[in-house]
């Protein structure tokens, strides 16, 4: 019997093919099993239109694993597609029955427009971006641009460059130099100057990379502890690195993987020559790509329009968090937010109500293992968890805020420092008052207080008889003035009972 618990999405793609294998946990996608194979089909491509016996036979092996890891899958849960270069083979070319007769299942061959939506589809549910979007997909050889609001891609093109052809093209016997390099990138602004026109009339809010060579972009920027929104003067300084190792064979980028290596300086030039094209100022790598964008082509009841929020409360339900005391968090610390300064405590590029919402959500994950050392707890259970719609920068911030919400809920330390960054250090402290303030757990119980800002220092004010008739409470925000002495100063006071 084939379950119908588990879905497959499978693309195969003209350097890598992938399989994803997922089920639905709790209204959200759980990851169970990742292959990825480095076919480098587009390197089999011949002058007549064929593949050479070499890309066949790895294209067929590769096949086989997948066809056993889905046999005990419903095939109705089943998606395959074939891009690039499969579009270039002839419809009645032998080598596609033979992929249909490997795999065990019908093989779509689908059109640049149709990968360039599904990638696009595949990035916006995995996104809390919900303006105008830019998506870049970078394959083995073609490149999918999708612009589009929300979840409504509107402008959609498929290029006929990518990683693998540019390094045939102009790195034959792998020489990285100045001139194959800027002929490189020349040909990229040759190809996109005739569709370029669209996309920067229309323009965009935010611009998100999904493919190999972003995520070693990524890899690279994590390493070298960079921001990880890439800019033009960084990949030209990155090129220039290349080139100083001269050969591919030598390149020994810090922070690059081998695995990443042969296709990098193409994907780099391509990338490059998109940014100059394009009129580019930043992008960021994300998670979402096509076999993603599949994935939840056949779970329409997951396309929810807050992908941040679907996650959230997906993890409520695996955890048995408590709903009710995650909105009281959430309805304090955005009240003390909304009466902070201008820019007090405003994170650059990010909607810090958003991750308030987020952190509130989240504060008391721990305790779904254990009161004691809760606070820990949370940290390993988010740094380890899929947290679909939230970028690589997000979750580390979420990850610093819950550390510092430690020896409110738990039995953990007081943390002994707070973030360098002072905006996020103030929000952790605006978090850690509305944990404390809703310590009793219940909405008649809330600890009702004013708050005013004077340079880093907080006032709470609180009704005249709050500190009289609540010791418990009392002794917790007397705890917190003398640990925030040290981070800008906590001052309670009373309301005058005239």
């Amino acid at each position: 019997m084939r379950s119908k618990d588990y879905y497959a999405a499978i693309d195969l793609g003209s350097n890598s093919f992938h399989m994803l294998v997922v089920r639905v946990v709790a209204g959200s996608v759980q990851v169970v099993s990742k292959i990825r194979r480095k076919v480098r089909l587009a390197s089999g491509l011949q002058i007549d239109g064929s593949l050479d016996e070499e890309a066949r036979q790895r294209a067929l092996e590769c096949l086989a694993i997948f066809a056993d890891r889905v046999r005990d899958i419903a095939p109705e849960n089943i998606t395959a597609v074939g891009t690039a270069t499969l579009r270039k083979l002839d419809e009645n070319d032998p080598f596609l029955r033979q992929v249909r007769d490997t795999l065990g299942h019908p093989l779509r061959i689908i059109s640049g427009e149709e990968e360039a939506a599904t990638i696009y589809q595949g990035i916006a549910h995995t996104t809390a971006h919900h303006g105008r979007m830019l998506a870049i997909d970078i394959g083995g050889a073609s490149t999918e641009l999708a612009l589009g609001h929300g979840f409504t891609a509107t402008i959609l093109r498929s290029l006929d460059l990518g990683c693998v052809t540019w390094l045939q093209r102009f790195f034959p016997d792998s020489r990285i130099t100045e001139e194959n390099c800027q002929q490189a990138i020349d040909a990229v602004m040759n190809t996109v100057k005739e569709h370029a026109g669209p996309y920067v009339e229309h323009g965009w809010d935010v611009v998100l990379g999904a493919s190999g060579t972003f995520k070693a972009l990524q890899e690279i920027a994590v390493v070298r502890r960079l921001p990880e929104r890439f800019t033009l003067p960084w990949l030209e300084q990155l090129l220039q690195e290349a080139i100083q190792h001269g050969h591919i064979d030598q390149l020994k980028i810090h922070g690059l993987k081998e695995s990443r290596r042969i296709t990098f300086i193409s994907g780099l030039c391509v990338l490059i020559g998109l940014f100059r094209s394009l009129k580019l100022t930043t992008v960021e790598a994300t998670e979402g790509a096509l076999r993603e964008g599949l994935i939840y082509s056949m779970l329409e009841e997951l396309q929810h329009p807050d992908v941040q929020l679907r996650t959230l409360e997906s993890l409520m339900q695996s955890y048995h968090l408590d709903h009710a005391q995650a909105q009281r968090v959430q309805r304090v610390a955005l009240d003390y937010y909304a009466k902070t300064p201008n820019d007090w405590c405003d994170i650059s590029g990010e909607d810090v109500g958003a991750l308030l919402r987020a952190a509130s959500y989240l504060h008391e994950i721990g305790l779904a293992l254990s009161y004691q050392h809760a606070s820990s707890h949370a940290n390993y259970l988010l740094a380890h968890s899929n947290l679909p719609g939230f970028s690589q920068r997000q979750r580390e911030y979420l990850l610093t805020l819950i550390s510092c919400v430690a020896g409110i809920i738990d039995d953990d330390e007081l943390p002994e420092s707070l973030p360098d960054y002072r905006p996020l250090a103030r929000l952790g402290r605006l978090l850690r008052l509305a944990v404390l303030a809703c310590q009793r757990r219940n909405d008649e119980m809330i600890a009702d207080a004013d708050l005013a800002i004077d340079g880093d220092a907080i006032q709470l004010t609180f009704a005249a008889d709050f500190m009289h008739t609540n010791p418990y409470l009392k002794s917790l925000y007397d705890s917190e003035a003398d640990w925030q002495s040290q981070f800008g100063g906590l001052q309670l006071a009373s309301r005058d009972l005239s």
